[in-house]
Order: structure tokens, then C-alpha cells, then sequence
């Protein structure tokens, strides 16, 4: 029980009471080093120069609150961090002290942002603000500042109505369009672009004063970081949100040819008074503090004086190799006067905490996501703080209940709002809890997704999928993506519905919970499937990746016969491989390995989820925009596998986008098929039931409906 006594200390709730085990101390330090995205690589290069010439050694993480972990675990003594990493780190408990700031220029923040306004336009105080027309930066800026920082303006001067009957992504943007007149605040509004027209469409003032009004898109001449400075100067605005880098830029104090008339603006404070332009100090509403060197409150001060002075001068020395694992674009280390508390530190930043202290709707919105697992839940509450740290709205509240048969009930009854569920678990979520997908799993590897194919014996008599009929046949599961794309593949091949128990042989090990043969449990699962072949079966449906494992020799089980690969040969009832297929196999169908299910509940709380969910994918996905993640959503977690996802996942993606994509037979119909009873047989003999039949025909009509109902 030790190790789940250490991991329960990273609970906000619990890291009181929890007592970490404090690692042999072996007089190195350790560092905790986070790799860039792209392919250069910078660990491989400098950790071993490092470890060989001080008493540092490396420690790779995953990311930076995987940093942050360590650190306070105490297998890692120090690292970088950013603001945002701080203020998860204090919401978990977590003790560390900041040391030195890394600096990319010699200012005391990162960047500061102000509010500009025209000379013209009458505003004089916060209190004229009301029906300016505001330039905004716009959405989608995530590598430049998060949502928090980008709302703070409207925030500040506009109230939540907290509306149960709209999102609360809505209820800021109603507010906004009924605050301020004419506006720009383009960029995607919500992650759907359905939802993002009727968004804009309903409230077409916010887009008034963009380029182009009716797209008000991130292509827009007003959008971005220079677009909300154009918009005052050039595009009739009145009040612009700006970083001041950006704004002393714009009007040419910065070396560059002026862009406006700096005279005809000022800064609006946030205490009411106006400031020229080209004042020295300009009144600041919020900045960004720099990213910090960290570290465990015991090794603190012996970290600051290890990082002070360092520079690249020596490029063999222990120096270079250190800042050269510290730093991104940040070259100039800046000690603090005194190593000191995440709080006080972020304190020093204009508007920062406060960003964060906003008072909420009440009862809170959260998306309560069900987990069934200590280490999920851990997972799951480090989500919650870097997505609550993100401005991701409304953020998730992590449960963890005893089972996931417990948890499709809680769900059921919107005790929880989502689950993840496999292939195999699928239609027991959706036909006995009346759960619906939301979002799938996507990987753009075939092989990490679940492709079912058909495997025989090499020398066997089947050249086609209807000479299986009286075959044993071996399924991985009982209602599993394999068992239904073997019934959907009857169909096509005979024109007829069967059940799979009627169709091959009595001897089949086909999982049925009340028919047909008790197999070994080593025959249950892909593996077992494939084993069962092995062992006497004649066909086998499983998982592509496990053959695959197969013949690339990494398949190590005690039953195999090593080195007989070709032993064994697929079987296409579909024809061979499709042409411009970029697979290497071919298969009978395709489907995500895991989904995110839901509860039915009205449009606006069933968007407010996707929505939310779609953005944290979008944040801590493989696709974020952020240089170095502060938390992967896929991947390895505490060196542990597929937790509460699978780590191949690429992205979260709906039923619709899945139908786009190049590989053709997803499943998205054949599960919707079978849980309208399409394929059910009337009897078990040989005849099953014909399609041309009125009542299948019915059935086709009712699963055709349902699936549209699910794409919608």
C-alpha cells in the first residue's frame, strides 16, 4: 500500500494528512527536464555531459506538472516552471519555492497588458465603457496567453448572469455583446463550428467591428495580437485590450514605423485616470509572470546559488549543459532577493491571483467525470487543476466510485456527467444505462485503433467469408467491436441476419453468457482469441495490432511457436487491400478503441461538455500549440500506461468527423445496428432472417434514425 499512500499525497484534499516518503538522499541533484515539441532532442545531448562533470544528474519528465510531481515527491529536487504550473501547484498543496526567474529581456514580467482608447471616443473613466465599441484579441491565442488572462478585461466590468437555460461560453458572450456596442472578438468562439455560427449569428455585435464581420475568424485583420491595435487605430474602435510590448510597437516607441497617431490615444487605468501613450510607466491591468527555476523547499537555496551566473561560455562545461536543459527562448537567469513561496511570488504580478478569484455560478456548472481507479483519479484531479488554471469553462470535477458498472449508473442518473468506456464495454453503456457517445478516441494509426480481421490457417480450405459457415471460430469478447463487425460481415456476405452461435460451429468459443461452449479464460481478450486459433480454431477475429506484434516478433507468449508466421493467412471479405489504402492489411472494420459516453440531458448542457472537453484535448492534447505541454492529456502518467486514456490517442474527435476519415467501414452504424436489435435471429437454425423481410426492413429504418439522431 505504500506506493498509493505516496501517490494520495498529490490530492489537494488529502496531502495533509498524507506522509510522503522522502527518497534516499544520495547527495546528487536532480533535475527534472521536459522536452520540447519537434525532433530535436536536448536531453540526449546535455544530461550526459551533465552527469559526468557535477552532481547533477537528469530526470525526464513526461511534463511540467509531471515535473511538479516529482519535485514535490522528492525524486526530482528542482525545474522550470511556469505561472500557470505555479498556480496548480499551490491549488494541489504542493510545496515549492521559487528560486530564480529565466528572462528572455531584462522587464520584470514576461508581458504586461493594458487597455488603450481613442482620445475621441469619451471615455474617460471605467464607467464610460459601457456601449464602447471594444477591440479584442479574439480566441484561439493559445500560445500566447490563456483564456484567464484574455477574459480579464471583461471580467473586471462585466457580471455573469449565470442563465441555467444557455452554456456558460454563452452567458460571458451575452454579456460581452450586451455590455460593449460594436466589437471584434474573432477566432473560434466554441471548438464546433455549428455551434460557433449560431453563437456569432445571435450575437453578431461582437463581430461588428471585425475585417470581415460575417467569418470573424483567426484570419481576420483584427484578430491576434496586432489585429485588437489595428482595430482601434484604423478600424473605428474605441477601447483595445493589448499586451503593451504590442502597443508601444504599434505606435512607434520601439523603434519601429508608428502604425497610429500615438497623441490621439491613451491608457485607461484601472483605478478611472488616463495616461498618454508615450508615459515611461504606464498603468498596467494585469501581467504575466516570468517562467521560474523551482525547487523542493529543502534543496531551494543550494539550487538559486547553483543557477546563478549561468551562461554558454564554455560550451563542454557542466554550466552550458545546465542552462542549455533550463532554458527555451529564456537566456538571462535573475536570482530573487530570497528564495520564496508560490504566493508571494505571483503576488509581485499586477492582477494575477485575482485573475483566478472571480466568483462562479452557483450551483457550479462542473463536468463530473466518473473514474474507477486511485491513479485515475489522481490523473484526473491534475487535469482538473491545469484546465481550471487554463480557463477551460466549465472546468471538470473528478469522482472515483468502486466499478465501472457503478459508474454507468451514477452517470445514468447525471451523478456524473462522463465516462470513458472501451470497445467491449460500449453497448452495455449504451443499451442498459441508456448512455450516448460523445466523443471518440482517434488515432492516426491504424494499428491503434481497433481493426478487426480474420485470421486462418494457412493451408485451410476458407477462401471466403460464407465457407465459415460451421467453422469454430474464436471472438476476443461477447458484444465487443470484433463479435459486432462479424455480424454486420454475415449480413453482407449472406443477405441474412445470424447470430454468430448459429453460424459456426457449437465448438466456437464465442462468449455467449447463457450459449454455446464455456471456454478456457486464456482464450478471452485478442491475444486469447489469436491463441485459440493457434490451438485448434479455424478462424480467429481480433485486433490487428496483435497480429501485427506477431509478425514483427514481439509477441513473446509461453503458447507461441516462434519463427511461423506464415502458419497463418487473413481472409478478405471485403476484397483485398483498398487502393490508396495506407494500411497493410485488410480487415472487415474499424472503430475508435475508446469513447467518452454521456447521459441524455438538454443541447445546452450536452454542448457545454462537448465543448469543455474538446478544449482540454485542444490545450493538453498531441496537437496543442504549447512548446513545452504543461500536461498530456495521452500518454504515460507516473509510468503508467493508458490511463483513464489510451496513450496512442491522437485527438478526441465526434461521430461525424470519424465518417471523414480515409479509411472506409467505421463501425459508428454497426454499433447503432445492434443495440436497435437489427441483428437479432428469430432462431438459431440455418435460415436466419432475410433482409427483404418488412420487419428488418423496419429495423433498418429504426438503427438508420438512431444513427442520424447521433450524428446530429
Amino acid at each position: 500500500m505504500q506506493p498509493l499512500i505516496i501517490l494520495s499525497c498529490l490530492f489537494a484534499l488529502s496531502i495533509s494528512t498524507c506522509v510522503c516518503v522522502e527518497p534516499l538522499d544520495d547527495g546528487k541533484l536532480r533535475v527534472c527536464v521536459v522536452e520540447a515539441r519537434g525532433n530535436y532532442r536536448k536531453a540526449p545531448k546535455f544530461c550526459p555531459l551533465l552527469n559526468a562533470t557535477s552532481n547533477i544528474e537528469c530526470v525526464i519528465g513526461v511534463d511540467r506538472l509531471d515535473c511538479v510531481r516529482r519535485i514535490h515527491k522528492g525524486t526530482a529536487h528542482f525545474g522550470v516552471l511556469t505561472s500557470e504550473d505555479l498556480v496548480a501547484a499551490r491549488w494541489a498543496s504542493v510545496e515549492i519555492l521559487v528560486a530564480s526567474e529565466l528572462r528572455s529581456h531584462l522587464s520584470p514580467f514576461e508581458y504586461e497588458i493594458v487597455a488603450v482608447v481613442d482620445n475621441d471616443a469619451g471615455i474617460h473613466t471605467v464607467y464610460d465603457l459601457h456601449g464602447a465599441k471594444l477591440c479584442h484579441p479574439g480566441y484561439g491565442l493559445d500560445n500566447h496567453w490563456t483564456e484567464v488572462l484574455a477574459n480579464y478585461f471583461e471580467s473586471t466590468l462585466v457580471s455573469k448572469s449565470c442563465n441555467p437555460d444557455i452554456t456558460l461560453t454563452e452567458d460571458r458572450i451575452a454579456a460581452s455583446a450586451k455590455y460593449f456596442g460594436p466589437s471584434c472578438k474573432a477566432g473560434p468562439w466554441v471548438p464546433d463550428r455549428k455551434q460557433d455560427r449560431i453563437l456569432k449569428d445571435r450575437y453578431p455585435s461582437l463581430c461588428q467591428m471585425c475585417y470581415d464581420p460575417y467569418s470573424c475568424d483567426d484570419t481576420d485583420k483584427h484578430w491576434g495580437r496586432r489585429g485588437t491595435l489595428y482595430c482601434l487605430t484604423s478600424g473605428g474602435g474605441s477601447v483595445s485590450w493589448a499586451r503593451l510590448d504590442d502597443t508601444r510597437s504599434h505606435f512607434g516607441l520601439a523603434g519601429l514605423e508608428a502604425q497610429g497617431d500615438p497623441s490621439k490615444y491613451s491608457y485607461l487605468c484601472p483605478d478611472g485616470h488616463l495616461q498618454p501613450i508615450n508615459v515611461t510607466h504606464p498603468c498596467i491591468w494585469i501581467s504575466k509572470p516570468w517562467p521560474v527555476v523551482a525547487a523542493r523547499r529543502s534543496h531551494a537555496a543550494q539550487v538559486q546559488r547553483l543557477v546563478t551566473g549561468l551562461t554558454h561560455d564554455e560550451p563542454q562545461s557542466w554550466q552550458n549543459a545546465l542552462i542549455s536543459l533550463l532554458e527555451t527562448y529564456h537566456v538571462i537567469t535573475v536570482p530573487l532577493d530570497n528564495v520564496i513561496s508560490i504566493d508571494d511570488y505571483l503576488d509581485q504580478a499586477i492582477g494575477f491571483q485575482s485573475a483566478y478569484s472571480f466568483p462562479e455560478c452557483n450551483p457550479p456548472r462542473s463536468i463530473v467525470v466518473c473514474t474507477t481507479s486511485i491513479i485515475e483519479h489522481i490523473k484526473c484531479s491534475w487535469l482538473q487543476e491545469a484546465s481550471q488554471v487554463y480557463g477551460v469553462e466549465p472546468n471538470i470535477q473528478c469522482i472515483r466510485t468502486t466499478n465501472l458498472e457503478q459508474c454507468m449508473e451514477d452517470t445514468h442518473y447525471k451523478g456524473a456527467d462522463v465516462l470513458m468506456v472501451n470497445q467491449e464495454q460500449r453497448v452495455q453503456a449504451q443499451r442498459d444505462h441508456g448512455l450516448t457517445p460523445l466523443l471518440f478516441e482517434f488515432a492516426e494509426q491504424m494499428h491503434d485503433r481497433y481493426v478487426t480481421i480474420a485470421l486462418v490457417h494457412k493451408d485451410s480450405k476458407y477462401k471466403s467469408f460464407t465457407d465459415l459457415k460451421g467453422a469454430r471460430a474464436c471472438l476476443p469478447s461477447y458484444e465487443g467491436a470484433a463479435h459486432l463487425s462479424v455480424l454486420e460481415t454475415i449480413v453482407n456476405a449472406t443477405g441474412k441476419v445470424h447470430s454468430v452461435n448459429s453460424y459456426f460451429n457449437h465448438e466456437s468459443c464465442l462468449w455467449h453468457p447463457h450459449r454455446g461452449r464455456q471456454c478456457p479464460l486464456h482464450y478471452r481478450g485478442d491475444e486469447g482469441a489469436f491463441r485459440c486459433l493457434a490451438e485448434g480454431a479455424d478462424v480467429a477475429f481480433l485486433s490487428s495490432d496483435v497480429y501485427k506484434k506477431y509478425v514483427s516478433g514481439n509477441l513473446t507468449s509461453d503458447w507461441l511457436e516462434h519463427g511461423k508466421h506464415q502458419s497463418y493467412r487473413l481472409l478478405c471479405p471485403y476484397g483485398g487491400i483498398e487502393r490508396h489504402s495506407r494500411f497493410e492489411y485488410c480487415y472487415l472494420h474499424w472503430t475508435a478503441r475508446g469513447q467518452l459516453v454521456t447521459h441524455n440531458s438538454s443541447i445546452t448542457r450536452h454542448n457545454e461538455i462537448y465543448n469543455s472537453l474538446r478544449n482540454i484535448d485542444r490545450l493538453f492534447g498531441k496537437k496543442s500549440k504549447s512548446d513545452i505541454r504543461p500536461f498530456s492529456l495521452y500518454g504515460v502518467f507516473d509510468k503508467r500506461n493508458d490511463i483513464l486514456f489510451h496513450d496512442s490517442t491522437d485527438s478526441l474527435l465526434s461521430a461525424h468527423e470519424l465518417q471523414h476519415d480515409d479509411a472506409k467501414r467505421s463501425m459508428e452504424h454497426i454499433y447503432a445496428r445492434y443495440i436497435s436489435q437489427y441483428y437479432a435471429s428469430k432462431d438459431d437454425d440455418n435460415s436466419g432472417a432475410h433482409l427483404g423481410s418488412e420487419s428488418s426492413s423496419l429495423l433498418l429504418l429504426v438503427s438508420s434514425s438512431l444513427w442520424l439522431m447521433h450524428r446530429l
